[in-house]
């Protein structure tokens, strides 16, 4: 596979517009979140969408640059840090994103809101420091 810095490019560019409406949340409480579902959901779903955008630049990056193909979101993170695509630091803060993305998708009924809103705090930073990594690793 022929690495495309186009593909990269759009991708980012959904990030930077989960970012912009996580954004608009950034004051909630974890009380408003509690009681309020609709707001839940929509943190929710920004934190899944950011995710999973995350680790399909990751996995593209990966596989057209490297020939690499992890088998589970970690590793994918993990890889990414020893082919210094991204930081140390970067790596710190998003190791363990990957089992936080499974667990919104897979058990969304059981969901811990003290442990999506513990999150949804860091999200906008990881994203928008995954970004400029990125960014950065292609010049």
């Amino acid at each position: 596979m022929v690495f495309k810095k186009d593909i990269v490019i759009e991708r980012l560019k959904e990030i930077d517009t989960i970012v912009e409406e996580l954004k608009k949340y950034e004051k909630i409480t974890l009380k408003e979140i509690e009681k309020s579902l609709s707001k839940r959901w929509i943190i929710e779903r920004g934190l899944i969408a950011g995710a999973n955008v995350i680790f399909d630049i990751s996995d593209y990056i990966l596989s057209s640059k490297f020939s690499i193909y992890p088998d589970t979101y970690e590793e994918t993170l993990l890889r990414l840090y020893e082919k210094r695509i991204i930081s140390e630091k970067l790596y710190r803060k998003i190791k363990g994103f990957g089992s936080f993305r499974n667990i919104l998708v897979h058990e969304y009924i059981n969901l811990d809101v003290k442990e999506v809103y513990k999150n949804f705090k860091k999200a906008i930073e990881i994203f928008c420091d995954f970004s400029r990594e990125i960014i950065s690793s292609m010049t």
